[in-house]
């Protein structure tokens, strides 16, 4: 829907950002000054009318238009959502107001080939069919890393940037690959017969040309990383920490900052994250105190291929000492003078969760008031078949380390022990209980594994916290702990009989003693 064009303004509606991955409509003004866009979720482009160097119309389906704008400096900038008969307003608009004509209409390729010539093409990536025409591009910086296989030399992975105001039920492009296939030999002739050395120096070329083709979508592939914002017009990285150690994703992995956002470089991956991404910063120290675990909680999620990561999880050992030069701006050092210095010494986990509280803003969770029966932080259990420490926390729970799992507290619907009164095989209870999370949206996350030593402390946060626990009374007086076995650290059940625990359950007594008894009628049938 539009205004006549003798309005000061002209609006179009479900209007979206052209060229994206994914995008969501918004509405599209035409003032005397300027183009603006507003989504509904508030995200905002403003065009002046001064820079716009040329404009183009193209038909991108049956019955939707879209309007390019050039702009000075070689941006790009592309509104989708137009009818037909929006083209004349648009047209003279743009030619009254702005002095911008003509309004070129420019064709796409629609011949649907899925081969072609992919070029960079100022900030758009091309991909050209049909005698030079297009069929598709996008904008270099919705890349967000690029990767060449490593068992196939001649495919290229370009993953792109997910859009946060984007719904969960949207559809958006995640991943493209392009393939360069091997040239045939030039000089393949069917039944013609060659020497041994003639075969030699064919296979030859054959290397070298297939060299040339590898050797052509790494120099692509460097362009495309050249003129993505991950490096670009933003200088050198503010400081770099070396081969860190990652368990999620696991790896060495170089870390780079930079001013608005961190790029991982790792052996075959690399991932650039905007700090606005960065949605909680976690520390915990592992029960050896020996290490450090530091948790990213990301917002997207960054991906590697078709998994994907929410929580980056990085390994110190505590007593790593570092030396730090920071690459500061005046700006930078005026803006960061109680929090950043040029120079900068002490603890490796310390200095980079300064470095990040600063550049993100975000505070960093640690471990409140809870203790185990050790006197840690943390409660050692298994998440499926990986062993790791479940970290009850202030307002959540954090399980380190495979996979990384954040549990908020108000997500919670109730808590319920189990195995925590089940006779072992050999008699008495088990040493071991297992903790079920079942959550408001109707699944359920079961810890196995955990230490009978550890259910007092556990049960009293849980009640402490308020947490909804199912059969409160049945759980308590079932998991006091039998002195004896409190040293094992095996998942093995109790060798010992029945155990008389005081304030136990007479049904649970019973059901113990009338086990005992069938065993010994047993044996004196024997």
């Amino acid at each position: 829907m539009s205004s006549t064009v003798s309005n000061p303004v002209s609006q179009f509606n479900n209007i979206s950002l052209g060229g994206r991955i994914s995008g969501t409509r918004g509405i599209l003004k035409f003032t005397t000054n300027n183009i603006t866009w507003k989504s509904e979720s508030g995200k905002s482009e403003t065009v002046s009318s001064t820079d716009i160097k040329k404009a183009s119309w193209t038909r991108v389906t049956p019955r939707i238009f879209q309007l390019i704008l050039s702009i000075k400096g070689g941006a790009t900038i592309k509104f989708d959502g137009f009818k037909e008969q929006d083209y004349e307003v648009v047209r003279k608009y743009l030619g009254d107001q702005y002095n911008v004509s003509p309004l070129d209409v420019v064709e796409l390729s629609t011949k649907g080939c899925n081969w072609g010539e992919v070029k960079v093409n100022g900030p758009m990536i091309q991909f050209t069919t049909d005698h030079g025409k297009v069929g598709f591009e996008f904008p270099i910086s919705e890349v967000s890393q690029s990767v060449i296989g490593a068992n196939n030399k001649n495919e290229l992975t370009l993953e792109f940037h997910n859009d946060r105001a984007m719904d969960d039920d949207d559809e958006s492009m995640v991943e493209m690959r392009f393939f360069t296939p091997i040239r045939p030999s030039k000089e393949g002739e069917e039944g013609k017969e060659k020497k041994d050395g003639d075969e030699e120096e064919e296979n030859q070329d054959e290397e070298e040309e297939k060299e040339e083709e590898v050797s052509a979508l790494e120099q692509f592939q460097q362009t495309i990383m050249n003129k993505s914002d991950m490096v670009s017009n933003v200088g050198k990285s503010l400081v770099v920490f070396s081969s860190i150690q990652f368990l999620t994703p696991r790896g060495r992995i170089d870390i780079e900052m930079y001013p608005t956002f961190l790029k991982l470089h790792g052996k075959t991956h690399d991932y650039k994250v905007p700090y606005e991404s960065i949605s909680r910063l976690f520390q915990f120290f592992r029960p050896d105190q020996k290490h450090i675990f530091f948790v990213i909680s990301l917002d997207p999620p960054i991906r590697q291929g078709q998994t994907k990561y929410a929580h980056l999880v990085i390994q110190f050992q505590a007593e790593e000492e570092i030396h730090l030069e920071l690459n500061l701006t005046d700006e930078l050092q005026h803006k960061f003078k109680d929090q950043l210095s040029p120079i900068m010494n002490g603890n490796a986990n310390a200095l980079i969760c300064k470095i990040l509280k600063a550049l993100t803003g975000k505070k960093i969770t640690i471990p409140g008031n809870f203790q185990s029966d050790s006197g840690a932080n943390s409660i050692k259990c298994s998440l499926k078949a990986n062993e790791g420490y479940l970290y009850p926390l202030e307002r959540c729970f954090f399980f380190v380390h495979k996979p990384p799992t954040y549990i908020k507290f108000e997500d919670i619907s109730n808590i319920e022990f189990s195995r925590y009164g089940a006779p072992s095989v050999r008699g008495g209870s088990n040493r071991t209980f297992d903790l079920s999370i079942n959550l408001k949206n109707s699944t359920s996350i079961q810890f196995v594994n955990i230490q009978r030593e550890e259910y007092p402390s556990l049960f009293n946060f849980l009640k402490e916290k308020k947490l909804s626990i199912l059969n409160p009374t049945n759980t308590g007086p079932a998991m006091i702990i039998d002195d004896d076995d409190s040293d094992d650290d095996d998942y093995e059940p109790s060798e010992s009989g029945s155990e008389s625990d005081e304030g136990s359950d007479s049904s649970d007594a019973s059901e113990e003693e009338s086990e005992e008894d069938k065993k010994t009628k047993k044996k004196q049938k024997k």
